[in-house]
């Protein structure tokens, strides 16, 4: 788990999964290193740049282990082309056709730097928990 300081002084927590990706818990700490180990409520779940997960403001608190072989993959993901408006799905490390009802409510395929993802998380976070 990485933890992620945000402007407020607040601490949010992050389950690296496979695929370069990083999920979100919703609760965040005012303390440091408090990370919600066995908790899978997710705020969302973004690929991230390597480097985010290398940095020091993104240090390693803590280890929320696998509950089954599917719990370190992220979501699928949908990614649109925008010339054409055609529809892939993205899971697993694979590309295949979507259609737009099945790419509906999916995350946008992307890959966040650590600022953006900040950004994100204080969006939905305009209040303490």
């Amino acid at each position: 788990m990485i933890q992620i300081e945000l402007p407020t002084g607040r601490y949010a927590y992050g389950r690296v999964l496979r695929d370069a990706s990083v999920a979100v818990y919703e609760t965040t700490a005012d303390d440091p290193a408090r990370p919600p180990i066995g908790s899978r409520a997710y705020t969302f779940v973004v690929g991230v740049y390597e480097d985010v997960l290398k940095s020091p403001s993104c240090p390693v608190v803590g280890h929320d282990p696998s509950r089954d072989p599917d719990d370190d993959w992220p979501p699928p993901f949908c990614v649109r082309d925008p010339l054409t408006g055609a529809r892939q799905v993205y899971h697993r490390g694979a590309m295949r056709e979507g259609a737009i009802d099945e790419c509906e409510g999916l995350e946008p395929a992307a890959v966040w730097d650590l600022h953006h993802l900040v950004d994100r998380i204080m969006g939905f976070r305009d209040t303490p928990d």
